[in-house]
């Protein structure tokens, strides 16, 4: 599933007294927000069979007013950014939602670790960049997490169906919304948790056998 944006570029000059900013578009381009999302099992250094899950996901309502507010400026002089928070987390379910932008949790969360009281987001590692080259980091992200054997299945074996990609800072952070760190990782917070994607998938029971290696891609 994509995300489409449209954008629509107007001509500014105007002459014989008509302007061409009465709505006619000269020029439109659609700028798509795509995901995509894949995971596999080993088990014992080797690939479960049936274990690969991918496919598109879908980008927020959260997510969408994340990008906008990350590309803008809260305040000039001095310069403050409307949101200081980066991507960070992965975490997933056990419940199915439809793919909509309306996603605002994820139904079902598990903790991918019995520490710290149980602990839902687990971090990510540093994204890479898998356009990358000598002059550019391309328009491409991706955020990887390897789960241990007793990641996710933490009390036995367990039922993944959903994930959710999430950012580091909480909404409700006080005196800045948003800032860094302040997001509540604990499964007890879980329901409270918006993702900036999600995607839900084909039931894949995990065991205290596997690992688990995810893959979380986002391009413009």
């Amino acid at each position: 599933m994509k995300d489409e944006v449209t954008v629509r570029d107007y001509f500014g000059a105007s002459g014989g007294g008509q302007s061409v900013l009465a709505g006619d578009p000269i020029k439109k381009e659609k700028v798509y927000i795509e995901g995509f999302f894949s995971m596999y099992a080993r088990e014992r250094g080797k690939i479960v069979p049936g274990s690969r899950r991918e496919g598109h996901n879908i980008w927020t309502l959260t997510g969408r007013e994340f990008l906008a507010r990350l590309m803008s400026y809260a305040s000039y002089s001095p310069d403050e950014p409307a949101r200081n928070d980066r991507i960070r987390y992965i975490g997933f379910g056990v419940g199915t939602t439809p793919e909509v932008s309306s996603v605002s949790a994820l139904v079902s969360p598990i903790a991918y670790t019995t520490s710290g009281g149980g602990l839902f987001l687990a971090e990510l590692a540093i994204p890479t960049y898998p356009f990358q080259t000598s002059g550019s980091f391309g328009t491409a992200v991706r955020y990887t997490r390897e789960f241990s054997e007793t990641d996710l299945s933490t009390v036995g074996s367990v039922l993944l169906t959903e994930v959710g990609l999430f950012t580091d800072g909480s909404p409700t952070s006080s005196p800045d919304p948003f800032e860094p760190g302040t997001r509540n990782t604990s499964l007890a917070q879980a329901q409270f948790q918006a993702p900036v994607g999600y995607k839900t998938f084909e039931a894949f029971r995990k065991t205290q056998n596997m690992i688990i290696s995810s893959f979380y891609e986002v391009r413009f």
